[in-house]
């Protein structure tokens, strides 16, 4: 006769509360070693306990490895190597591959780093500062300099595109007012002890000294309660003081022990009763196991059998990077070829976007969209999420990357992946379900260029009797309607916003944000509605899709450029519907003098299962050419002429 369940459950869940109250004294150790750096302590920590300091470095455990820190309002792959630690001042002195090899080769791309960016890095605990920059400007040959520049201001003219201007290096580190030159980008760059001043290239460095600043809670923490700063499991500062060391033990003992004896005498007294059924799992062989249990209607792996899969998360698989976690490639025991996303340990909120993409994959359907196969438990070691896999990359990849060197997407191909992206999403509104990050690295694309829109882990569900929910703006920078940034406004016409981005990278070839254009067109969005408002549409689309070539063509992407512009309106009054969106690329794709009703059927409703949404009225999918919007741009209207 096998114990209650219930019984075991609170047992196991007793014991594990009391190990687990006991640990939190050394739930932050006091030093830990890190390579050839020796041994280090808070401020600074490890990425296995990123919630005990201000700077995890990577790579600690590991005697062979690189012992790096990353910036977090850089990009995920802008990691840079630390060179040493000095704990007498809290800095340490990190330094830039890449800018090292910019710098070697006199490369006017070391002017488009801006370490200024870090300084807005910080935590609860504290914060950076980058010590001993030079403040340069970089002025576009556009640009009109005055010529009352002071005499100690140094101008390099080396660079093809643009001319550098910067003050004494030494002497004067933050540089100068920008009096003349604040029409030009400024930028901040590591500085040597030793300079010429009429070559940049021999005063600028590529180790940065990075001092650590501890958060005013923190430091009163040291220095008046002699505790420990940590964060708690709600990213929240935390004060562990030295005489709440005893607490776990007290704690322990006061709940535990009395906890312990109560079951012991109930189990023992369960126990005594007389024997009244069968045993349904006296055989091990027919227990569940964790593979064969599903949870919100989908599969459960357990976390062994995904290690196998991706051969222990071997670096060689990794197929994928973004915000929330890493993407690996997997085979399954069965044969599947699946995409393993881990999420990160350091994301204190994992499990909500964890529970959140689960729950959305479970409700919808549809062959636009990526499938969720399964998922590890909450109760897993680690948080894993299993999906079909894709083979053919990104779109980003193809329009942009490097799929875009060794082949070419043509224009049939983008418009086909225009129609199928805007069907995925029409099907998701329906289902009353916001995307929230649309974008090109979102779009996968399968062997045959078939869309699959993936990555619901912002997405979220949409009461159907509310205009709009307020929440904080998430997503991806370059592609968020700039009224829900503004006002917390989130309503079904953020996503077509960002469509809109995503039609002209299909149309233009260029990605959404790029640091080295015009900085008034470092946003793509903004790009295009500067191109498209001064009748330059030739200075915006790609001209290989066949602008100039094929006058049907020209046509269909002079359509789709109004089409964007129509999405990229401020006001998001003013935005069509996914659903009109979605009637005129089709309209587009089948030749705009052809017959208004040869439109194919498409399929945007959901699935029974799916949340109910109103009917929508036959006006809200009535052709393009009724939405009353802003003007069309003349250019348009005029390329069209021209034909």
């Amino acid at each position: 006769m096998a114990p209650p369940f219930t019984l075991i459950s609170s047992l196991v869940i007793l014991c594990k509360y009391v190990v687990l109250v006991m640990a939190q004294e050394d739930k932050c150790p006091p030093s830990f070693k890190c390579g050839e750096l020796g041994t280090i302590g808070f401020p600074l920590t490890t990425t296995q306990h990123p919630h005990c300091g201000v700077l995890p470095i990577h790579g600690c455990k590991d005697p062979n490895a690189n012992k790096t820190i990353q910036l977090t309002h850089l990009p995920t792959t802008s990691r840079f190597v630390v060179k040493s630690v000095n704990h007498n001042n809290a800095t340490i002195i990190v330094r830039d591959e890449t800018l090292r090899d910019y710098l070697r080769s006199k490369s006017c791309k070391t002017f488009s780093n801006n370490y200024s960016l870090a300084l807005s890095l910080s935590s609860p605990l504290g914060s950076v500062r980058i010590v001993n920059n030079v403040t340069l400007f970089r002025c576009n040959h556009s640009v009109n300099v005055s010529v009352t520049i002071p005499h100690n201001i140094y101008n390099y003219t080396e660079c093809n595109e643009y001319s550098v201007y910067y003050g004494p290096p030494i002497g004067n580190p933050q540089g100068f007012s920008a009096g003349p030159l604040a029409a030009c980008s400024k930028i901040q760059l590591a500085l040597k002890d030793n300079s010429d001043t009429s070559d940049p290239f021999s005063f600028l460095s590529d180790n940065i000294l990075i001092h650590v600043l501890l958060s005013d809670d923190c430091t009163k923490c040291i220095a008046h309660t002699r505790g420990h700063c940590q964060l708690d499991i709600h990213g929240k500062f935390f004060c562990l003081r030295l005489r709440d060391r005893n607490l776990p033990w007290k704690l322990a003992l006061g709940i535990g022990l009395p906890g312990f004896i109560i079951i012991v005498l109930l189990l023992f007294i369960w126990l005594r009763k007389p024997k009244s059924g069968p045993d349904f799992h006296s055989n091990p062989q027919e227990a569940e196991t964790e593979s064969d249990k599903v949870y919100f209607a989908v599969p459960v792996f357990s976390y062994k059998d995904l290690q196998v899969a991706t051969k222990y998360f071997d670096n060689s698989g990794l197929i994928g990077d973004g915000g929330f976690g890493t993407v690996y490639y997997g085979k399954l025991r069965d044969g599947r070829e699946v995409a393993i996303k881990r999420l990160y340990e350091h994301n204190y909120r994992r499990a909500e976007q964890f529970m959140n993409e689960v729950q959305i994959l479970t409700l919808v359907r549809h062959t636009n969209l990526v499938s969720l196969y399964g998922c590890t438990s909450r109760h897993s070691r680690e948080l894993l999420l299993v999906y079909e896999y894709v083979s053919n990359g990104t779109l980003a990849c193809h329009i942009h990357g490097e799929s875009a060197k060794r082949s070419f997407l043509p224009w049939s191909t983008r418009i086909k992946i225009a129609i199928e992206t805007a069907t995925a999403l029409v099907y998701l509104h329906a289902s009353d379900i916001i995307h929230r990050d649309v974008k090109t690295n979102n779009i996968l694309l399968d062997k045959c260029y078939s869309v699959k829109v993936a990555d619901f882990g912002l997405s979220r569900l949409f009461p159907n009797d509310v205009t709009h929910v307020s929440t904080a703006p998430q997503g991806t920078p370059g592609y968020v309607d700039p009224e829900y940034h503004r006002c917390y406004q989130l309503t079904s016409k953020s996503d077509v916003y960002s469509f809109g981005v995503v039609l002209v990278e299909l149309i233009s070839s260029k990605p959404a944000v790029d640091m080295n254009r015009d900085k008034d067109e470092i946003n793509l969005s903004d790009l295009a509605i500067n191109k498209i408002q001064n009748c330059a549409l030739s200075e915006l689309v790609d001209l290989s899709l066949g602008f100039d070539s094929d006058i049907e063509i020209k046509d269909k992407i002079a359509w789709v450029a109004e089409l964007a512009f129509q999405c990229l309106q401020r006001d998001r009054e003013l935005r069509p519907s996914m659903e009109k969106v979605l009637k005129m690329l089709i309209k587009i794709e089948s030749g705009m003098g052809r017959d208004e009703h040869m439109i194919e059927e498409v399929d945007v409703h959901p699935p029974p299962s799916s949340p109910s949404s109103p009917d929508l009225d036959e006006n809200e999918i009535e052709v393009f050419e009724t939405m009353v919007l802003p003007p069309s741009p003349k250019v348009l209207t005029h390329t069209l002429k021209e034909n």
